[in-house]
């Protein structure tokens, strides 16, 4: 099999690319205030334009995540054993998202349970009191039905239920035999264009399982997500230990563009009685969004972008606390009716810079880059000279 450069233990491109698609979630959950499916926090009015934004955003965002986390752990696990890894994890996804629980959604659930007056929550329970009134309880199981929620967090829980089950596997393909597998694999796939073939594995775990498994963020339920996002997982470190796969991604990466386009444009054309046929077309839509957007950074994100570069640092405490500065900024800007697009800036915006400035401070002590699952250590200062 040919690998990477041992040499390597990250990649700038796979950083910058999952902080662009982290800062991306503004715009997302922003749109969420205001598209027609239940939400924690609606607009009074909802746009079909909005709907449009969530539904093209909700294609490759998730999705990529997980295949750079998968391609994450291929370079983690070669500074470190499986043991170092999983404790590395722990630190990193299970205490953020446990804090995240307790301190971060609490106020999103609250807001959404004194908000009558609100169409379109997706749990409308009622509540009046103050939030110190809501606290006792907060922690009854389960949301929606209850007020126990991990919201947008669920995405770390899924990580580190991942991380536990594909750490072995990763082990096992970092063997001799893996590798071969691997090599293997990568023969099949990699040359000319037959990259875009690992569509048709995505498109046969949707087919199979999404009408009995719709997507619930319930981790004991959620089967179609999870067959979905450990694929991509595994997909990911495939292609971050195979310069083969590497190199089929980037080179295809105008064609994987084009191709995305016209997926997305049939997609949205597709008659409302062919659901199965629409999924498959959607699901393809995902794979080439994820080649395109992978090609695309590899080529132009292996440099340092200033802002991306830095962001990492920032990225997981920003992503922890975006959603909960949206859900606040939606309630708080609720009577503001009428602007639908001004609104919609200045909530972006707002959440924008609350969020990175709240990210920021949470890299003021140690105690809460813990708690927000940074690097303990303090950056060392940049030279001005």
């Amino acid at each position: 099999m040919t690998a990477g450069p041992s040499v390597e233990t990250r990649r700038l491109d796979i950083d910058q690319l999952r902080n662009a698609i982290v800062l991306s979630l503004i715009v997302f959950h922003t749109a969420r205030l205001f598209n027609r499916q239940p939400w924690h926090i609606k607009d009074a009015l909802t746009y079909r334009e909005a709907d449009i934004a969530v539904a093209l955003l909700d294609v490759p965002s998730m999705p990529l995540l997980f295949m750079l986390a998968g391609a994450s752990a291929f370079f983690a696990l070669r500074r470190r054993g499986v043991g170092q890894f999983l404790l590395e994890r722990v630190r990193r996804l299970f205490v953020p998202l446990v804090f995240g629980i307790l301190a971060l959604v609490t106020p999103q659930v609250y807001v959404e349970r004194i908000s009558p007056e609100v169409p379109g929550r997706h749990s409308p329970i009622d509540f009046t009191g103050s939030y110190l009134d809501f606290l006792p309880g907060a922690f009854g199981c389960c949301y929606p039905a209850a007020n126990l929620s991990w919201h947008h967090l669920w995405f770390l829980a899924y990580l580190m239920a991942y991380a536990v089950v594909l750490a072995p596997v990763f082990q096992w393909l970092s063997t001799e035999r893996g590798r071969t597998l691997v090599a293997r694999l990568t023969g099949l796939v990699a040359p000319g264009w037959r990259i875009f073939l690992v569509a048709l594995p995505i498109v046969a775990i949707e087919l199979a399982l999404r009408r009995r498994f719709p997507s619930t963020h319930d981790l004991a339920a959620d089967w179609a997500n999870h067959a979905h996002y450990i694929f991509l997982m595994v997909v990911g470190w495939c292609v971050a230990s195979s310069a083969g796969l590497d190199d089929a991604i980037k080179r295809n990466r105008i064609v994987a563009a084009i191709g995305t386009v016209a997926l997305i444009v049939a997609w949205f054309s597709m008659p409302r009685g062919f659901p199965a046929t629409a999924l498959a077309i959607r699901m393809a839509a995902e794979w080439f969004s994820l080649v395109a957007l992978l090609g695309l950074a590899r080529v132009h994100l292996g440099r340092p972008i200033p802002f991306l570069a830095a962001f990492t640092r920032h990225a997981l405490p920003f992503y922890l606390v975006h959603q909960t500065v949206i859900v606040l900024l939606g309630w708080a800007l609720f009577s503001w009716s009428g602007e639908p697009l001004a609104k919609f800036a200045a909530v972006a915006v707002l959440s924008l810079v609350i969020s990175y400035g709240l990210a920021r401070a949470a890299d003021l002590s140690a105690p809460t880059r813990f708690l927000f699952g940074m690097p303990l250590s303090v950056p060392p200062r940049t030279s001005t000279s």
